[in-house]
């Protein structure tokens, strides 16, 4: 079951963050465009399965399936309206479409679990190198959600500050409304994960990051705390993607021996 998840997992962002450009992105109402990145859902879900059993085409098919519908309810007007409308409508709404297509590649995962390993990968290459294929998967699609899709949270998260920032302009508080709790949370989140993980040098990081933030925009409260937010939130979703790839690789790697 965890090959299939890590090979439809890796098909996913290889459709969504690497094929897909942001001109298609800005284009996806128009038929072809949005058939276009289906199409390259389904051509990346069959290549990392190897489908060839009924079970792996099926999987496939749910894949795609789920993929365009959460997609064409997305794009509709009425959805993206709404998400314009908050500040941080779009990180949430790019949230929840993430959510959703990783909870149907679980789905399938879970009805599939021998997608990938009745696949054609294991007619054309020996056992040992089937074997490292979902570990190639994991790495590079680690590595590939802790920068590129970082990086879009990330500048969907800021543009939600600045966009609040311009609705306040004229209010006499040069603070960001929630801003406090932002940093409390993400600096506590990232606290508890380094407790986990034994590694308590690190939040003296944290602690010295985050003072000399405070002090370089001493006099910019705002400024501050939106480096100070998106410094942490990008740490924290590094360190998140991390150890989810660690989990994955250290579940993997007995498998290999």
């Amino acid at each position: 079951m965890l090959e299939t998840l890590i090979a439809l997992l890796f098909a996913h962002a290889a459709a969504d963050f690497v094929a897909q450009t942001r001109g298609m992105i800005a284009a996806k109402r128009q038929p072809a465009v949005f058939t276009l990145h289906i199409v390259w859902v389904g051509v990346f879900s069959v290549l990392a399965l190897g489908a060839a059993s009924l079970g792996a085409w099926a999987a496939v098919a749910l894949v795609v399936a789920s993929h365009a519908a959460l997609d064409a309810v997305k794009i509709q007007p009425c959805i993206e309206a709404r998400a314009a409308a908050a500040p941080f409508g779009p990180l949430q709404l790019f949230a929840v479409d993430q959510v959703g297509h990783l909870l149907f590649m679980g789905l399938a995962s879970l009805l599939w679990p021998q997608a990938f390993a009745q696949g054609f990968w294991t007619a054309v290459l020996s056992t040992a190198h089937v074997r490292l294929i979902p570990i190639g998967f994991a790495l590079v699609g680690g590595f590939w959600l802790a920068t590129r899709v970082g990086d879009l949270m990330l500048a969907l998260l800021m543009a939600g500050f600045h966009r609040l920032h311009r609705a306040m302009d004229g209010e006499d508080s040069p603070q960001t409304p929630g801003a406090g709790a932002w940093i409390g949370w993400l600096e506590r989140t990232l606290v508890f994960l380094f407790v986990l993980l034994g590694q308590f040098n690190a939040i003296g990081f944290v602690i010295a990051a985050k003072s000399i933030l405070r002090f370089q925009y001493a006099r910019e409260p705002r400024v501050s705390e939106i480096v100070i937010i998106g410094t942490l939130a990008s740490f924290g979703w590094a360190i998140i993607v991390a150890l989810l790839t660690h989990a994955a690789l250290i579940a993997l790697w007995p498998r290999t021996g």
